[in-house]
C-alpha cells in the first residue's frame, strides 16, 4: 500500500511538472510586437535588453517584431502570427472588436505620480506664435495613425465634445505614420501642429521623452499648448486562447520587471515609471465605445 502511495504521488508530481511546462513546451519561441509609436530601430533596441531578461526568465526565446502602423501590430495579433504586442488603447479596442474580443489586456505601466494613464498633448514650434488651440484654426495638423489613442482617437472626440470639427477647423490635416513622425515634422515645419502621447509632464515620459533621449530631438523646439484627460495606459495584449499559464508568467513577467531592473521597466515604459501593473478589459471600456461611436460615424458618412 504505501509503495502504491509513493508511485501515485511521485506520477501525479511528474503530471504537474509536465502541465508546468506545457506552454513552453508548445511555445519555445514567443513572438511580440511592439507599439510602433517609434522607428523601427529605436523600438528594437529598445526590446533587446527585455527579450534576454524574458528568455533568463521565463526560459523561452522571445521575438520582436515591428509594424509600421497599428493595423499591422493589430492584424499578427489577431491572425495569431503573434502572441503578445504593446498596444494603444484605441488598438486593443480596435483588435478586441475586430477579433470579436479575441484578445485582452495584460499589464500597463503606471506613472510616476500613480497615475495608469497618459495624455495626448498638442505641440506647436516654440518658435510660432501659437499658443492656444484657436490660434491653429485654418493651420495644418499631424495625426499620427488612425488606430492611435492619443494621436488620433482622443483628440478628435474632445475636439468634437468642444464643439470643432477637425476636418473643418483646420486647412488641413494628414496622417503622419507615427508619433515620431509627427513630432520631427512639426520641428522640419512640415505641419503647423500635431498630436502626441505622453506623460502629465510629456518630456518625463512618452515620445517627446524618448526622441530627446537619443539626442534626436531639442525639446526646446517645441511647445505644448493642449493637453487631453487622461487616458488609461497602453496595455500589454495577450491573445486569449493561449495558456492561462502562459499569460499569468507573461503577466508577472512585465508587474516584476520594476523590482527585477528599474531601468528596464523605464525603457520598456518608455520613461519615468512607478512599474507595470494588472488591467482588465472593464478599464478600456469607454475607449471602446469612443472606437464603436467613430466608426458609426465613418459608416454614415
Amino acid at each position: 500500500m504505501l509503495v502504491r502511495l509513493i508511485i501515485g504521488a511521485a506520477l501525479a508530481a511528474s503530471a504537474a511538472g509536465v502541465c508546468a511546462q506545457d506552454w513552453k513546451t508548445k511555445f519555445p519561441v514567443v513572438s511580440m510586437s511592439a507599439v510602433s509609436s517609434e522607428s523601427q530601430g529605436a523600438t528594437e533596441a529598445r526590446f533587446k535588453d527585455f527579450a534576454r531578461t524574458f528568455k533568463d526568465r521565463l526560459g523561452v526565446e522571445l521575438r520582436i517584431f515591428t509594424a509600421s502602423d497599428y493595423s499591422g501590430t493589430i492584424q499578427a495579433l489577431t491572425s495569431g502570427q503573434i502572441q503578445f504586442a504593446g498596444l494603444g488603447p484605441a488598438a486593443y479596442a480596435a483588435a478586441w472588436i475586430d477579433s470579436n474580443g479575441a484578445v485582452e489586456p495584460l499589464a500597463a505601466a503606471k506613472e510616476p505620480d500613480g497615475d495608469v494613464g497618459y495624455h495626448a498633448h498638442l505641440i506647436v514650434r516654440s518658435d510660432t506664435g501659437y499658443q492656444k488651440l484657436e490660434d491653429l484654426k485654418g493651420r495644418s495638423l499631424a495625426w499620427a495613425d488612425p488606430n492611435s489613442t492619443s494621436g488620433y482617437l482622443i483628440p478628435l472626440v474632445s475636439l468634437r465634445a468642444a464643439g470643432i470639427e477637425a476636418e473643418k477647423f483646420f486647412g488641413r490635416t494628414v496622417y503622419s505614420g507615427g508619433h515620431e513622425q509627427s513630432a520631427l515634422g512639426v520641428v522640419g515645419g512640415q505641419f503647423d501642429s500635431a498630436f502626441v502621447w505622453g506623460a502629465r509632464d510629456p518630456l518625463s515620459r512618452g515620445v517627446l521623452k524618448a526622441m530627446t533621449d537619443r539626442g534626436v530631438l531639442d525639446p526646446k523646439r517645441l511647445r505644448v499648448i493642449w493637453r487631453s484627460p487622461l487616458i488609461p495606459s497602453s496595455p500589454v495584449t495577450v491573445r486569449k486562447d493561449l495558456p492561462q499559464d502562459m499569460k499569468r508568467d507573461i503577466q508577472k513577467l512585465f508587474v516584476d520587471l520594476q523590482t527585477i531592473d528599474p531601468k528596464m521597466a523605464e525603457i520598456v515604459a518608455r520613461g519615468k515609471t512607478q512599474g507595470y501593473v494588472p488591467v482588465t478589459h472593464e478599464m478600456y471600456q469607454p475607449i471602446l465605445d469612443a472606437v464603436q461611436e467613430q466608426r458609426r460615424n465613418r459608416r454614415k458618412n
